[in-house]
């Protein structure tokens, strides 16, 4: 085999290796956990009761979430979890990792959320509305 074909062929292995490099390394799920500061408010993400007080939920990186914090007599909040394009990785894949688009993007493995740890107090002072 002559050099020309054994650096191709390495080139080739080591770009097949490198695939998704942003899924490896950070996955298409992130930890986000919500801890209330107001005793037994139920912990809404997605329309889905996940718990009381604190929780901390693997969420996919490729959608935005809507946690609502609620609790009877008090009135709810809602944060809206925000997904975040990561640049670098983008740029990463397109410059040494091409292959990676078929499988970084579409598992939102380049994105981030804005923020991920968040604490709530519920104003108790106000009548909660009925959901």
């Amino acid at each position: 085999m002559s050099l020309t074909k054994k650096v191709r062929t390495l080139l080739f292995i080591t770009l097949i290796f490198m695939q998704s490099c942003a899924v490896m390394f950070q996955g298409s799920k992130k930890d986000v956990t919500v801890k209330s500061m107001t005793p037994g408010a139920s912990i809404w993400i997605n329309g889905n009761k996940v718990g009381e007080d604190a929780v901390t939920q693997r969420l996919a990186r490729k959608t935005d979430h809507m946690i609502l914090v609620k609790k009877e007599g008090c009135e709810t909040k809602q944060i809206d979890v925000r997904k975040k394009t990561q640049v670098g990785w983008v740029i990463f894949d397109a410059l040494f990792n091409w292959l990676a688009f078929a499988t970084d993007a579409p598992t939102g493995a380049w994105n981030t959320f804005q923020q991920s740890d968040f604490t709530v107090e519920l104003d108790c002072s106000k009548p909660s509305v009925k959901n």
